[in-house]
């Protein structure tokens, strides 16, 4: 029987597409919730009260110049030390361990940058799959091909600021760091100018001592001569080369001392110990003379101090601390994204017919976790308090360091005053008596004794003159001076205010 030609069915109608009004209407909603304050304190710098005057009067005071606390150490016009503070800046090691210790704070406050935005991967495969015949059904599918191209992102929306003030964090640790390199900055040019001090002291004590072997060497010969007229005894005579001998044995003790600062001169100048030896031991050096000193405020010491400044970053950064803890008791919101083509035919993959995406809108809460997130706020605003009393504390001792300084200073001004009345005195003394002795006047003991007074004072004199360079260099360090000029991590940034 013949089945009658029908004619042929209309096409079906495709339905018209909607947009997904569920996905977008809950991606609306979570972008209006990523515009919300942020959670936590907002940090707002505040000094700590501290004294206007220093309690301590300022000895030879001079105007402030910001050039001349970068450079401090050209005040004492000595070329080598200004040679070796700028070796000093390039090559040492310290320095650049700072510097790549701030490189890599750097790099991990961009890690924590990066986690604000969404993070966006792509993927693409190619399977073949073949089944056994026997149980192809319906016949003919035993082999099977597909392709997927596709691209799947991910944005965690930081709804309640917690990645904003992990970022502020990061921000304030990174100037944090910065200043502790500042720190290790004034700290080397005050060390290696005190080791200078400390060399020139040292040779110039030794030539003291070389002097005082002189007079010893003489005073011993006038011993002998005096005792060969019978005008002194054998025993004036072995306490003369008794007390050569003495003086003898202080030099080698003073010049393994000076070798050993040049030794941790050449070390701080960045290179090994010997390098610069023979140009550090050369004699005729004079000793360092302390500058005028700069009238710097208390306020002077709050703005140049690096280690005041780490202070105050590390509290900025506690404080964001305290917003990132409480943001993690918070429900955190992720959209995640797809879009891609899937095709069983490679010419196919590309068609409108085989583009898939997806969108959606995903939100998790921390139902009970034994009380940790709230341990944690506690942490955090435990952390900030001490970051906070850290800060006072160093304004506090930077206070100290300034005030020492000032007290050695004065002290040793006046103590040098009086050593070089004394270094007069006894070299007076030590002629009356050798002249005395010599014309049979007086026993050889009274030399002795002003010999011996002699060298002393003129030791003490080149220790205090020690004393007092160093004192200053200590008030330069108290100061915060020798920091480079200001860039963008010199000094701390305003207080960071989240949206409202």
């Amino acid at each position: 029987m013949r089945i009658p030609h029908s004619p042929p069915a209309a096409a079906p109608v495709a339905p018209r597409r909607r947009a997904p009004r569920g996905p977008l209407l809950a991606l609306a909603t979570a972008l209006a919730l990523a515009g919300c304050a942020a959670v936590g304190p907002d940090y707002r710098p505040e000094t700590p009260s501290h004294p206007q005057d220093w309690s301590e009067a300022l000895p030879d005071a001079a105007a402030t110049d910001p050039a001349t606390l970068t450079q401090w150490w050209q005040a004492f016009n000595d070329p080598l030390l200004d040679l070796l503070q700028e070796q000093a800046l390039a090559r040492n090691q310290d320095l650049a361990i700072a510097r790549l210790r701030l490189a890599q704070a750097r790099a991990e406050r961009d890690q924590v940058a990066s986690r604000l935005g969404p993070s966006v991967g792509a993927q693409a495969n190619a399977t073949a799959s073949r089944s056994p015949r026997a149980l192809d059904y319906p016949p003919g599918i035993g082999e099977s091909r597909a392709y997927t191209l596709g691209l799947d992102a991910s944005w965690e929306m930081d709804v309640f600021g917690g990645r904003h003030r992990a970022l502020e964090r990061a921000d304030a640790e990174v100037q944090a760091i910065a200043q502790d390199g500042h720190a290790v900055r004034v700290s080397l040019l005050a060390e290696l100018a005190a080791d200078y001090a400390a060399l020139r002291a040292t040779q110039a004590r030794g030539a003291i001592a070389r002097d005082n072997i002189a007079t010893l060497v003489a005073a011993e010969r006038l011993a002998q001569r005096a005792a060969r007229h019978g005008l002194g005894t054998p025993a004036e005579v072995a306490q003369a080369r008794a007390e050569r001998e003495a003086a003898e044995a202080r030099v080698p003790e003073l010049e393994g001392d000076a070798a050993r600062l040049a030794h941790a001169i050449g070390v701080l100048a960045g290179g090994f110990p010997a390098e610069l030896k023979q140009r550090l031991m050369a004699a005729g050096q004079p000793l360092l003379v302390p500058p005028a000193l700069p009238a710097a405020l208390p306020s002077e010491v709050i703005r140049n101090r690096p280690d005041i400044r780490a202070a105050e970053r590390r509290l900025a950064a506690a404080t964001a601390g305290v917003g990132v803890a409480t943001a993690d008791r918070f429900p955190t919101f992720v959209i995640p994204l797809g879009l891609g083509s899937a095709a069983s035919l490679l010419h196919n993959l590309f068609s409108d017919a085989s583009v898939l995406w997806s969108l959606g809108v995903g939100a998790s809460q921390s139902v009970y976790d034994g009380g940790q997130a709230a341990a944690g706020v506690r942490a955090a605003e435990a952390r900030a308090q001490a970051s906070r009393l850290a800060y006072a504390r160093s304004l506090q001792r930077a206070f100290q360091d300034v005030e020492d300084a000032l007290a050695g200073l004065n002290a040793e001004q006046a103590r040098q005053r009086a050593l070089a009345a004394a270094v007069h005195d006894s070299q007076d003394a030590l002629d009356r008596a050798t002249r005395l002795y010599r014309n049979g006047l007086s026993g050889y003991l009274n030399v002795l004794t002003a010999q011996r007074t002699t060298y002393q004072a003129r030791d003490a004199l080149a220790l205090s003159q020690l004393a007092r360079v160093r004192h200053a260099i200590g008030l330069y360090k108290a100061l915060g001076a020798g920091l480079p000029p200001a860039t963008p991590d010199s000094s701390p940034s305003p207080p960071t205010r989240s949206p409202s």
